[in-house]
């Protein structure tokens, strides 16, 4: 047989490619948060308090793997796999149903040049923007604005949670502070192409700035192939929603102030509810630890009409760079429903 240059060419960065391939060596790790606390919650529609010993009172634990597979100094490989768990009681998932990887799972690439991008169950556009623009940050027992976003048994009206089943997910490299997200989920309902999950967000960071867009969008068909009560948000018989925030904080040394804007559109089979939704919070140091605070109003209106009203404040000990202890307090308050008061002692513990 007669071989070519090009040929010739082709064969021998094949095997080239070959032999790098055989050399490189996959890196693996195991890691994970354990969260538990102890204390009394009521929700505003409860009867009374229960006192209890929970899991996830400042961040929600979960166990977690990775593997990164370099290919060149440009290029890497990577797989993810983690799932919740409630170690009060040992049990996998957030609450019943869940998915079993529920926090992330998924395959990607990533370049220094091009970015990220990745493929299977990965983050909402909304979730990472408002982590960082609120005092109390995850926090599904003690943050207001988490408790007003996502659901989660908590009475939060976005709808989708916080990841994204049979999602495609981009993230750009920062340029000069600037990061940009695009994420798009299929329904995977057969002739219904338009019945998916799409948003994004930007993400800016400068020195103590920290400033933050985000928007989305969820048809119903979607819901029904991600599961889980985080996924139709609290509003009664919601199909559609369009969402957007934007979020700020600013470390000013002495004190962090945060600050968010949200509103929602959401389509019910009783007609349109209109959402707003507003925080401000403040992290303080004091000592070895901060002295956290938050507040969040929402205003609903149109085939839904009520107000939240929703307050914490608490601090967060730090012990080191893997543990820290926290004391944290919550009120919650909605129209024609009730009030309710959460508090509590807890530990983090990242490994």
């Amino acid at each position: 047989m007669k071989l070519n240059n090009n040929t010739l060419a082709i064969l021998a960065g094949g095997l080239m490619l070959s032999g790098a391939a055989s050399a490189a060596q996959p890196q693996a790790k195991f890691y994970g948060l354990l969260d538990l606390w102890a204390g009394s919650i009521e929700k505003p529609s409860d009867q009374d308090n229960t006192a209890q010993l929970a899991g996830g009172g400042m961040s929600t634990s979960f166990l977690g793997a990775r593997v990164d597979y370099k290919v060149n100094d440009e290029v890497t490989f990577f797989g993810v796999a983690e799932m919740f768990l409630r170690p009060d009681t040992g049990e996998d998932g957030r609450y019943n149903g869940d998915e079993f990887f529920g926090r992330n799972a998924y395959i990607g690439a990533s370049s220094q040049t091009w970015g990220e991008l990745k493929a299977g169950r990965t983050k909402s556009p909304f979730f990472i923007p408002m982590v960082v623009t609120n005092s109390v940050k995850d926090s599904f027992a003690f943050s207001p604005m988490m408790l007003h976003t996502f659901n989660g048994g908590n009475g939060g009206a976005v709808m989708g949670d916080t990841t994204w089943n049979d999602s495609i997910n981009y993230t750009t490299p920062s340029v000069g502070g600037l990061k940009a997200n695009l994420v798009y989920a299929f329904g995977e309902e057969e002739g219904e192409s338009g019945e998916n999950k799409v948003g994004g967000n930007l993400i800016y960071r400068q020195g103590g700035l920290v400033a933050t867009v985000s928007a989305m969008r969820v048809r119903e068909g979607t819901l029904n192939n991600g599961g889980g009560a985080g996924e139709r948000g609290n509003i009664p018989g919601a199909t559609d929603q369009d969402a957007a925030m934007a979020g700020l904080s600013y470390n000013f040394g002495v004190a962090t102030l945060y600050g968010q804007y949200m509103t929602l559109e959401t389509d019910t089979t009783a007609g349109d509810v209109d959402t707003d939704t507003w925080q401000a919070g403040v992290s303080v140091p004091v000592g070895p630890g901060n002295v956290l605070a938050s507040y969040a109003n929402s205003d609903f209106s149109g085939a839904v009409d009520y107000e939240r009203d929703t307050w914490a404040a608490g601090y967060d000990y730090v012990v080191s760079s893997q543990l820290d202890l926290y004391a944290m307090y919550l009120h919650d308050d909605i129209d024609e429903v009730g009030t309710g008061s959460t508090y509590g002692v807890g530990a983090r513990f990242k490994f």
